[in-house]
């Protein structure tokens, strides 16, 4: 019994609308426009549809408010009408066995492709008419008659012209002007969505026909670093689910087209956005699918079967220069995901590399080197050598492309053989471990390097002198390169000062224990050197709290931070983040342990060095006898004693 009484409600109140849409009086037909707008996108929307499609099939009344006005004012608001309407989720193409709905939906198709059959050349009109209103409306009324369906989609790819002069200038991005009397409209996000509804309903064909629109799809990407976040998660999001997949069958060189330099640069400064939230997650996740997969057209893979991909090698080391990975978290994963397993790309980028090293007591040094030493890492992470596996007969010569490649991350022209040594003699020991750890990447590539030329050379006949001459030349080069043995053995002969200052230090503290002698206040670090019960020597150095240094990953630490830095929690995190990534963590780690790891990584780092210079038969002048003497006169006597 009350249904009925709404019905007529809802009949007489839209009777009342589609009579004054009609209307020659311009206030008439607004106000009507702007109030079926408002019915359709309420929670009695699709009521209203229904009942209008139900007594008006063919809409005929907004076909005559489109004649009507369409040599007056005001086009647009019918425009926006329709577009609401064919938007509505009601009235769209979906499953629905309900014949009511099939019946509406069939109408609207109908309506829908009779405007782009029809009424295309109304809506060149609009979008010439430099008024960013009218521009907008078309924009968003093309926007949801492609959304209705990938076949009403490609319909609208077929007739639209994507190449009318004003198109291209429709996805400028215009800084907001405020004025009292005046708006200023953009029309960047409805080109946006027009441009991205393809992208959303868009089966294989149509996207591999509406992507060669490059301007229009450049115009989208080139400005998203000016876009508010809606937009910008909106974008990317479909990029991931309908392009970036390999089901998308888009061709690797379409791929390759939408990422030019200019959407790269882009994306990476939306990635690298402090705060940035959703849209900065999926900015990375794009850069990483794009500058990774080779399928997307970046990265090449020659090993491809049956066509290599050659990529573009420029453009990707372009943006691997521009990152600013020393002080950004998802800069620095991307880069360490593009030069992973890549000499090519990890030499390239440290032959470049765009922080300096020079100066260790440098604010952002730490953080510097942490990047290198992870760079180097990273490469050595699944790296194959099939160039040798490949060499049945002839090996590659020192100079081949690909022994190079792997020779300038060994000896990165950055990191000068003087450079290393002084960072290994430094006074600081947040410099000795950075150091350190770059010097023991260096020697694990080394170790890989040399270990398959062994496993090739096993299988060598009579080509095997040449190969042995191959590895002779790698270790004459390398040995100017790498650090002096002798500054890595002088940097053991603390160890007996370390674990005599250890007892020292657990004897004061029962002895403190015991009187009661409690401290309250969280201990410091001391620079003098001469406290021999709470200072302790690491290789001959002592933790300078003034050589403030960031994070690995973290920007430069302000002044607001300074009394952090100087605590010895802080100083722990360092080394713990430092070592961390191929290493367990250090939890609830003290000043004794990053020490006893300091001695750790080092013995590592000699192992290998004698290792690799033994495998290469060649004499190292004593180098493993050294190690042993040392070690024994040094930690295991100082085990004993204590």
């Amino acid at each position: 019994m009350e249904e009925q009484p709404t019905i007529l409600s809802h009949e007489a109140k839209l009777k009342a609308l589609l009579r004054n849409l009609t209307s020659t009086d311009f206030q008439l037909y607004s106000n009507a426009s702007k109030d079926f707008i408002k019915l359709v996108k309420s929670e009695s929307g699709p009521k209203y549809i229904s009942l209008y499609i139900h007594n008006s099939s063919k809409c005929i009344e907004l076909e005559q408010a489109w004649d009507l006005r369409k040599t007056k004012t005001g086009l647009y608001l019918v425009l926006n009408l329709i577009s609401a309407i064919l938007n509505h989720s009601y009235g769209k193409t979906r499953p629905d066995k309900n014949p009511k709905v099939v019946a509406i939906v069939s109408a609207l198709d109908k309506f829908a492709k009779s405007i782009v059959e029809n009424r295309m050349n109304d809506l060149y009109k609009e979008l010439n008419s430099k008024e960013a209103k009218r521009q907008n409306a078309t924009l968003y009324l093309l926007a949801s008659i492609v959304r209705r369906s990938s076949w009403m989609a490609w319909e609208v790819a077929k007739s639209f012209d994507f190449k009318i002069s004003v198109f291209g200038r429709l996805a400028e991005w215009k800084a907001k002007k405020i004025e009292v009397k005046k708006k200023h409209y953009s029309t960047r996000k409805a080109f946006v969505g027009f441009a991205v509804s393809f992208l959303e309903v868009g089966n294989a064909r149509l996207l591999r026909g509406v992507l060669q629109q490059k301007d229009m799809y450049s115009g989208v990407l080139r400005g998203l670093g000016n876009d508010d976040e809606d937009t910008v998660v909106y974008v990317l999001n479909t990029l991931i689910d309908r392009v970036l997949v390999m089901n998308s069958l888009v061709p690797t060189g379409l791929r390759s087209v939408l990422f030019g330099s200019v959407t790269l640069e882009q994306l990476g400064s939306i990635s690298g956005k402090e705060g940035g939230g959703l849209a900065a997650e999926l900015a990375h996740e794009v850069l990483c699918r794009v500058c990774v997969d080779p399928v997307n057209g970046l990265m090449p893979d020659l090993k491809r079967v049956p066509s290599p991909l050659r990529g573009n090698p420029k453009r990707l080391l372009g943006i691997m220069k521009k990152l600013k990975a020393g002080e950004v978290e998802n800069h620095r994963n991307l880069l360490l995901a593009i030069v992973k397993g890549k000499p090519s790309f990890g030499s390239a980028y440290l032959d470049e590399f765009p922080y300096s090293l020079e100066d260790p007591s440098s604010r952002n040094w730490f953080a510097s080197v942490s990047l290198a030493a992870n760079v180097l890492s990273s490469v050595g992470d699944g790296l194959a050598f099939e160039f040798l596996d490949s060499q049945t007969q002839e090996p590659p010569t020192l100079n081949s492309p690909e022994v190079q490649n792997i020779m300038k991350c060994i000896g990165p022209r950055s990191f000068s053989r003087l450079v290393i040594n002084k960072g290994l003699l430094h006074s600081d020991p947040l410099v000795k471990h950075g150091t350190l750890k770059l010097v023991l990447e260096v020697l694990k590539l080394l170790e890989l390097l040399i270990g398959a030329l062994n496993s090739v050379l096993s299988s060598q006949g009579q080509m095997i002198h040449k190969w042995e001459s191959l590895k002779q030349d790698i270790w004459n080069a390398v040995r100017i390169l790498l650090p002096d043995p002798q500054v890595l053995f002088s940097l053991l002969s603390s160890l007996n000062e370390f674990y005599r200052g250890l007892e020292q230090k657990s004897l004061k503290r029962h002895a403190d224990s015991e009187i009661g002698d409690k401290m309250n206040s969280r201990k410091k670090l001391k620079i003098d050197v001469t406290n021999e019960d709470t200072d302790i020597l690491v290789a001959g150095v002592s933790y300078s709290p003034d050589a403030v240094l960031p994070l690995d990953g973290e920007a430069i630490i302000n002044g607001d931070d300074m009394d952090d830095s100087k605590d010895e929690d802080y100083f722990v995190k360092l080394i713990t983040e430092l070592w961390s990534l191929h290493s367990s963590p250090l939890p609830d780690s003290t000043i004794e342990d990053t020490e006893v790891l300091f001695y750790a990584k080092l013995l590592n780092a000699l192992t290998i060095y004698y290792v690799s210079s033994k495998l290469l038969n060649l004499s190292c002048a004593g180098l493993w006898e050294n190690i042993l003497s040392v070690i024994k006169e040094e930690a295991f006597g100082c085990i004993e004693e204590i």
